[in-house]
C-alpha cells in the first residue's frame, strides 16, 4: 500500500474488531441522545408555533456538538497516539520496528495515522446527525463544514504533540500524563499569552483565536459576513494552516529525534548508582583473588609445581588491563578513578518493609527517573488557573458562584484524571515489562499488592492531592469559601482520590491489554466528570425547569449507565459492580440537583455513600479474588 505498511495494517485489521462498530454506533446514540435531551431543554412538550423556534434549537445544538466533539477531540486524540507509542515500548516491540527497514518517516507518520484512524472515524459518525442542524435553520452546511475542518486540524496538531510525548519519554505514565498537561497547557498558555499581548494579529485575525481551539470555535459558531470565504472562515483556514503546520513540524522533529531518543537513551534510571556498586564489588573481588590465590599456590606448592603454575597464572591474569604495580587482578579491567572510591564506606543496603510493593513505590524510582518533569508542568499549570482566578474575581463577593468557579474545578478534575493515569499504568507497566508475571509466583499477599499499588499511585501523585485541598483551604481563609463547605469537598476530594486510584487499578487488572486499559479508564472518569458538567450546563441552560426534560435525562443517563457497566464489569461482573454502574450515573445527577439548590450535605452524602460504595466494589474483588483477576487459575483473560 501506498501510505506504508503500519497504516496499511491498521486499516485492515482495525474493522475486524466488534469494538471497532460499536464505539461509532455508541457515539451516534450519544449524540441523539443528546439531540433529544436539548430538545427538552429548550421546547419540551409543547407544539412548536413561535417563529424562529427550530432555528434557535438548531444552533444551540450546534454549539453543544461543537464543543463537545471539540473537547472529545482534543482530549482522546493526543492519548491514542501517546498510547500506541507508548504500548509498543512497555513490550518492547516498538525496538524491533526500529530494526526493520522502514524509514523513519514512515514509523512516524504510520504511528501517527493508526493513533488517529478511530478518532477520525467516530468524528465522521456524527457527520450526518450534526447535519440535521442545518435541516433545524439558523446555521448553514458550511459552517457545518468549518466545523468538522477546524475540528479535525485540532486531532491532528494534537495527535502529533502526544505522538511525540510518546516518543522522547519511555515509561507510559510519564507519556500519558505529560499529554495531558500539555492539552490543558494548550489552552492556557495561549491565553496567558493573550493577556499580555491583546493587540497582537496574525493575518489579520487575533493571535487567541488562531492558536487556542475553543475561540477558534467560538468564532466559528458565531460568523462575521466580512470573513466569509466559502465553506470556510478567513480565521479558520489562518487556525487549520498554523494547526497543519505545527503538526508538520512536530512529525519532522520527531522523525528527526526518532533514533536519538530510542530505545530508551532517555531513562538512566540510577545508572550512576548502580553502576558505583558494580564497580565497588568488582573492586573488592580484585583484591580479593590475589591473597586467595597466593594462599593457595603456597599450599599446593610444597607438593608439586602444579601450584607454583597456577599462582603465576593468575598473577599474570591481570597484565593487560591493570596498572604496573597494581598485584595480580582478575582480568576486569577497572577505570583508575574508581580505585579512588574505596576510601569511602560502602553505602549500606536499604531494608525492605513488611509490604515491599509499598517500599517499592514509595522509595524506589518505579515509574522514571524524571518524573519532576509532570510535576512542574502540573505546578506551573495550576499556578496559572489559580492566577486567573484571582485576577478574575477581583471585587467579586461570591466569585465560586459564577462561572468562575468552573476554573478551581477544573483543576480539581485535571488532578483526579492524571491521578487516574497514575493508577492505570502502575499495573500495566509491570505487565508489559514481565515483571508482573515474576510477581505472582512470589508469596506476595494480595493485600500487599493491591493496597501497594494503591497508595503508592496516590503518594507518587502527592502533589495532585494536595494542591487542591490547599486551594480549598484558601478560599476558606479569604472567606470565599464557607467552613462547612470546606469539609464537605476535603471528605469528597479525598475519597474522588481514592476512587480514581482504584479505578485504574480496576481497568489494569480487567484489561490485559495496556491500551485497552488506559482507554476505559480515563474514558470513564472522562465520562463521569465531563458527562456530570454537561448536565449542569443543559439544567441551568432550561432555567432548572426539571420536569419537561426529567425522562430525557434517565434516558441520557441510563444509556451511561449501560456503557458504564460494559466497562468495569465486562471481564468480571458481579452484582456490586452492577449495582455501581446503576446508582453512579443517577446519584451524581442528584447531587447536581443538590448543589444547584444549595442543599449540600445531602450531595455530600449521596456521592460520599455511592463513591465509597463504588470504591469497595472494586478494591473488595481485587483483594479476595486476587488469582482470578490477575490470571493465576485457569479463568479467561481478555
Amino acid at each position: 500500500m501506498f501510505a506504508g505498511p503500519i497504516i496499511a495494517r491498521e486499516v485492515l485489521t482495525a474493522p475486524r474488531s466488534l469494538r471497532y462498530y460499536l464505539w461509532r454506533a455508541s457515539f451516534a446514540c450519544f449524540l441523539f441522545i443528546l439531540l433529544w435531551t436539548a430538545w427538552q431543554s429548550i421546547v419540551g412538550w409543547q407544539d412548536v408555533r413561535e417563529l424562529g423556534l427550530m432555528a434557535r434549537f438548531g444552533g444551540v445544538l450546534y454549539g453543544m456538538f461543537a464543543m463537545l466533539q471539540l473537547t472529545l477531540m482534543l482530549f482522546f486524540a493526543p492519548l491514542s497516539t501517546a498510547a500506541a507509542v507508548a504500548y509498543e515500548k512497555d513490550r518492547r516491540t516498538f525496538t524491533l520496528l526500529l530494526m526493520t527497514a522502514l524509514s523513519d518517516t514512515e514509523i512516524v507518520v504510520g504511528k501517527l495515522i493508526a493513533g488517529l484512524l478511530h478518532i477520525v472515524v467516530m468524528l465522521g459518525a456524527g457527520i450526518g446527525l450534526l447535519s440535521l442542524c442545518a435541516l433545524f435553520g439558523g446555521i448553514s452546511f458550511g459552517q457545518v463544514m468549518n466545523l468538522f475542518a477546524v475540528t479535525a486540524a485540532s486531532g491532528v496538531a494534537g495527535g502529533a504533540m502526544g505522538l511525540l510525548v510518546a516518543l522522547w519519554r519511555d515509561r507510559t505514565f510519564q507519556s500519558i500524563s505529560l499529554t495531558i498537561l500539555m492539552v490543558v497547557f494548550s489552552v492556557t498558555g495561549v491565553e496567558l499569552f493573550s493577556v499580555f499581548f491583546p493587540g497582537l494579529r496574525l493575518w489579520d485575525v487575533p493571535v487567541e483565536e488562531v492558536l487556542n481551539p475553543y475561540r477558534a470555535m467560538i468564532a466559528v459558531l458565531y460568523p462575521a459576513s466580512d470573513q466569509a470565504t466559502g465553506l470556510v472562515r478567513a480565521s479558520s483556514l489562518v487556525y487549520i494552516g498554523v494547526r497543519l503546520t505545527f503538526a508538520a513540524l512536530i512529525v519532522t522533529f520527531g522523525t528527526s529525534m526518532l533514533r536519538v531518543w530510542n530505545p530508551g537513551n532517555n531513562e538512566p534510571r540510577e545508572q550512576g548508582d548502580e553502576e558505583a556498586e558494580v564497580v565497588e564489588t568488582l573492586v573488592e573481588v580484585e583484591e580479593a583473588v590475589p591473597a586467595e590465590a597466593a594462599a593457595v599456590g603456597a599450599t599446593i606448592g610444597r607438593e608439586g609445581t602444579p601450584g607454583r603454575s597456577a599462582a603465576a597464572a593468575v598473577a599474570a591474569g591481570g597484565g593487560d588491563g591493570g596498572d604496573d604495580g597494581a598485584g595480580a587482578t582478575t582480568g576486569l579491567h577497572v577505570p583508575r578513578r574508581t580505585h579512588r572510591r574505596l576510601a569511602a564506606a560502602p553505602k549500606p543496603y536499604r531494608a525492605a518493609w513488611a509490604n515491599p510493593i509499598l517500599w517499592r513505590e514509595l522509595k524506589t524510582r518505579a515509574y522514571g527517573s524524571r518524573p519532576l518533569i509532570i510535576k512542574a508542568c502540573y505546578l506551573l499549570l495550576f499556578a496559572l488557573g489559580f492566577g486567573f482566578f484571582e485576577n478574575l474575581s477581583r471585587g467579586m463577593e461570591q466569585p465560586l458562584a459564577t462561572g468562575l468557579g468552573m476554573i478551581p474545578v477544573g483543576l480539581a478534575i485535571l488532578s483526579l484524571v492524571l491521578i487516574n493515569a497514575q493508577g492505570v499504568t502502575a499495573i500495566t507497566s509491570e505487565r508489559d515489562t514481565g515483571a508482573l508475571d515474576l510477581l505472582l509466583v512470589t508469596e506476595l499477599s494480595p493485600g500487599h499488592f493491591i493496597y501497594g499499588k494503591l497508595f503508592g499511585a496516590l503518594y507518587n501523585a502527592k502533589e495532585m492531592v494536595a494542591l487542591p485541598l490547599l486551594l480549598a483551604f484558601y478560599l476558606w481563609w479569604t472567606d470565599r469559601l464557607g467552613g462547612e463547605n470546606l469539609a464537605f469537598f476535603t471528605i469528597d476530594y479525598l475519597l474522588f482520590c481514592h476512587f480514581a486510584a482504584m479505578l485504574g487499578l480496576h481497568d489494569a487488572i480487567t484489561y490485559t491489554s495496556s491500551r485497552t486499559a488506559v482507554a476505559h479508564s480515563l474514558g470513564t472518569i472522562f465520562f463521569l466528570m465531563v458527562g456530570i458538567l454537561l448536565c449542569a450546563y443543559l439544567i441551568i441552560f432550561s432555567d432548572r425547569e426539571f420536569g419537561r426534560q426529567l425522562l430525557s435525562f434517565m434516558i441520557f443517563i441510563g444509556a451511561g449507565s449501560v456503557a458504564l457497566f460494559g466497562s468495569l464489569g465486562a471481564k468480571n461482573p458481579s452484582r456490586a459492580i452492577a449495582l455501581v454502574a446503576l446508582l453512579t450515573p443517577f446519584c451524581s445527577f442528584y447531587c447536581i440537583i443538590s448543589l444547584l439548590n444549595g442543599d449540600f450535605l445531602a450531595a455530600l452524602l449521596v456521592s460520599a455513600g455511592v463513591y465509597g460504595f463504588a470504591l469497595m466494589a472494586m478494591l473488595v474483588p481485587a483483594v479476595g479474588d486476587f488469582d482470578i483477576a490477575l490470571g493465576r487459575t485457569n479463568a479467561i483473560q481478555g
